[in-house]
């Protein structure tokens, strides 16, 4: 990953002072390669947008006067804070699986607040020999224990992404705008380093192909003593997607290996898999509603549940077999833009399921519920304040639970 990381830098910075670029630049204020006389860097498609994400018009535009490279140079300062009345202790996420049960409930209330979600990123474009280029890079200050970390670092061409990005077993276009800086826990926002080839072709569909770097969670009871392994196999994902006028539709799909220790010393392999099924519509003016969902074997560590919560393979200790833990999920939200696009309104709701086994911890995560709802205010010069309450609901495997309420705000400045 380090040695990924300083390529793509070094790469940014052989392609910034190519050209005698700094003594060829123009600065402008708009985003030029929108406009049609500069389509010639920016013909490449397979960007995924978050919702929460700047806007692609934020940013200080460096072209070269040959129209043949652009840098844009962008950030976001932001502020999260929560008030909990039950449940959780405050943090940037709202996970479901945090959710303290039965003796261990927490009533005590939580304010908290952090700067840490703050962006800064910095997107090169190019056309070469190759054809059209483009690296991005983009860190935050949300890492564990608030420590600097990279979001996204890729390298682009015409039909291949090379980097860390969106996993390719997900839709980020059909998730909702939620204050919750981590999206909804039932969804799949997960970021892999990936191999990710890229074709668009008419009429209106979307094919994608990758390997990735696979997700895993192996659960091996503490009663054994078992040596770590590294794992055998990369993950395979696929996705095709159909654009119409009013609605989108995509399904995805996944083979995620998982290397594991057997008793015996010897190294095994189980091969999680996973299908996911997503729907964007918008079939009345200003509103749209949107959809996911997924189930599978092995692929429980993709949900946007805490770390070591929610695991792909459990050891039996009874048989001495790993066993790949079967889940299924997703969330449905409902989106009104409301004065020409000056407030937006989201309803969210989702729900995960894990099956469990006897022999499964009985403090396991084995299934959630999560709604909420917010409202969104868009001011002119790159403003947004989003308000949101929330509502978590978590079953453990000896069927405890305990439920959690957040009220939560946000402040951005895209610049």
């Amino acid at each position: 990953m380090k040695i990924l990381i300083i390529y793509i830098l070094v790469f940014s910075f052989a392609v910034i002072i190519s050209d005698s670029i700094f003594a060829q630049t123009e600065i402008s204020n708009n985003d030029t390669l929108n406009q049609k006389s500069r389509i010639s860097i920016d013909t490449l498609s397979s960007k995924d947008i978050h919702p929460q994400d700047s806007p692609e018009s934020s940013g200080l535009i460096i072209t070269s006067k040959d129209n043949k490279l652009s840098v844009r140079l962008y950030g976001s300062a932001r502020v999260f804070g929560s008030y909990d009345f039950n449940g959780l202790e405050g943090g940037s996420g709202f996970s479901i699986s945090d959710i303290p049960v039965g003796d261990d409930k927490n009533y005590d209330k939580t304010f908290f607040m952090t700067a840490n979600v703050t962006r800064i990123g910095m997107e090169v474009k190019r056309k070469t020999i190759v054809g059209n280029t483009l690296v991005k890079i983009e860190t935050d200050f949300n890492g564990s224990d608030n420590k600097f970390r990279i979001r996204h670092a890729y390298g682009q061409t015409r039909h291949f992404i090379i980097g860390q990005t969106w996993t390719n077993f997900s839709d980020i276009e059909t998730l909702p705008l939620t204050v919750d800086a981590e999206g909804p826990p039932t969804a799949v926002s997960l970021r892999t380093v990936q191999i990710k080839y890229y074709l668009d072709f008419k009429p209106g569909w979307r094919f994608r192909a990758s390997i990735e770097s696979p997700s895993t969670v192996v659960y091996v009871p503490d009663s054994l003593s078992l040596e770590a392994v590294t794992q055998n196999y990369p993950a395979v994902a696929a996705n095709i997607k159909k654009d119409w006028e009013s609605i989108q539709i995509k399904a995805a799909g996944i083979i995620n290996p998982v290397s594991v220790r057997n008793l015996s010393g010897d190294r095994g392999s189980l091969f999680g898999r996973g299908v996911l099924l997503s729907v964007n519509t918008n079939f009345f003016s200003g509103s749209s509603i949107k959809f996911q969902g997924l189930i599978g074997k092995g692929i429980a560590s993709f949900l946007n549940l805490s770390d070591n919560s929610a695991f792909d393979v459990v050891l039996n200790p009874n048989s001495g077999q790993y066993q790949l833990t079967a889940c299924y999920g997703g969330f449905i939200a409902f989106n009104q833009s409301l004065v020409k696009e000056f407030l937006d309104i989201d309803l969210v709701y989702g729900l995960v399921n894990l099956n469990m086994e006897d022999y499964f911890p009985d403090d396991s995560f084995k299934a959630g519920q999560y709604a909420a709802v917010n409202g969104f205010l868009n001011f002119p010069g790159g403003f947004r304040l989003g308000v949101e309450y929330t509502y978590g609901f978590k079953k453990t495997k000896d069927n405890s639970s305990g439920e959690a309420n957040r009220f939560a705000y946000t402040f951005y400045y895209d610049f």
